[in-house]
């Protein structure tokens, strides 16, 4: 299996600095998105805390085996929570975060909060995660439609994050990989101001650097209202 990315992060159009992190690694097959919250810039403190932390657990075992990106995430939750509790100025601070470990076999995809994983394949793109927003569970109840999702009041509410609780919820999942496979990461910047079906048509540009840049200018010129951060991966062989 060979690997290819490329990413890319954005402040946006409303924010003053920028509280996604990101990481990508072709060689060990490692790829990572955060979304931070939190004052005081604590937000940018805790992505930049949980792809710092999860990466290092990683190289250091010099593979992305399945439980160790799963056993990572733990590790980085646990810093960011007693990080907070020791600092009155970090005190709530949290990241989403979205990840793929790749190896031989497969890929394990795991993600906390609303981060997103695509994927784009022969042509169609197909979400693999879902949101933990308060929406979201609003939605999966019946109690308002996917219409309501978008305009709603509360659809930056988190149900799931990092830092929030010494106890934490990964979901994961293991994934079959295919030559021609291009997978896409991304923060909320991106999904809450870039149609699914846009996406899919500017994530299927060939050139991934070219991609990447595409996507970020069209959630900025649709309002550009959060930070925006995109890895695309293609499983070239």
């Amino acid at each position: 299996m060979k690997l290819a990315s490329f990413g890319k992060t954005h402040v946006g159009m409303k924010r003053s600095h920028n509280e996604d992190a990101f990481y990508r690694n072709d060689e060990i097959g490692l790829y990572i998105v955060a979304d931070g919250m939190g004052g005081h810039k604590a937000g940018e403190i805790a992505s930049n805390m949980a792809v710092d932390s999860i990466k290092n657990y990683i190289l250091n075992q010099k593979k992305a085996a399945e439980q160790s990106i799963v056993d990572a995430i733990y590790v980085a939750n646990n810093l960011i929570f007693k990080s907070a509790a020791a600092n009155a100025h970090y005190n709530g601070m949290g990241t989403t975060i979205v990840s793929m470990a790749f190896n031989s076999t497969g890929a394990m995809l795991c993600h906390v909060g609303d981060s997103r994983a695509y994927i784009l394949a022969r042509g169609k793109l197909e979400r693999l995660t879902e949101d933990h927003t308060y929406v979201n569970e609003q939605f999966k109840t019946g109690l308002i439609t996917e219409e309501q999702m978008e305009t709603h009041s509360m659809r930056n509410v988190l149900t799931r994050s990092l830092g929030f609780s010494e106890q934490i919820k990964i979901a994961s999942q293991k994934l079959n990989i295919h030559a021609g496979d291009r997978y896409l990461l991304c923060s909320d910047g991106l999904s809450h101001m870039v149609a699914d079906h846009v996406i899919a048509e500017l994530g299927s540009i060939p050139d991934a650097v070219h991609a990447v840049s595409t996507l970020i200018e069209v959630a900025n010129t649709n309002g550009g209202d959060d930070n925006i951060t995109v890895i695309i991966i293609d499983v070239t062989e």
